[in-house]
């Protein structure tokens, strides 16, 4: 019975390839794989406000997660270590700067901003017109 099985397991994959062959439609489709552009970032948080940091992170408004995900950002994390606020993000849209305005354009992001500027103090090295500083991503294994 079991070879039976196998047998018209077989053929019906076969049929199936064929019947995909000739009518020029795939059988199986297989998803594209998103394009990820990933974002490295830093920046300093004030030592005596980083507990004050913490908690804000700890409920961010449900208005500024909405707004990030609508500007295709995914897998948002920010590390701490020694004064120092580590970003990662991944980017899944088409236009950064034009999502990136979209977000800057929110009244609730703009608010959540306000609140995190005097927590944090930004790096004397980062380019103009940066608040936190993007890093150069230098390694990335799949």
């Amino acid at each position: 019975m079991t070879l039976r099985r196998s047998f018209i397991g077989i053929v019906v994959v076969v049929v199936v390839f064929i019947a995909s062959y000739l009518t020029g439609q795939a059988a199986i489709k297989v998803p594209e794989r998103e394009k990820v552009v990933r974002y490295g970032q830093v920046i300093r948080v004030r030592p005596e406000k980083f507990e004050e940091y913490k908690k804000y992170h700890a409920a961010v408004w449900p208005e500024v997660l909405d707004k990030i995900q609508q500007c295709n950002i995914r897998n948002y994390s920010i590390y701490h270590k020694d004064g120092f606020l580590f970003a990662y993000f991944e980017y899944t849209g088409d236009d950064f700067d034009a999502d990136m305005e979209k977000m800057a354009a929110d009244k609730k992001t703009q608010e959540w901003w306000e609140v995190m500027k005097p927590l944090q103090q930004p790096l004397e090295t980062r380019a103009e017109g940066e608040w936190w500083a993007n890093m150069e991503e230098v390694f990335h294994l799949d």
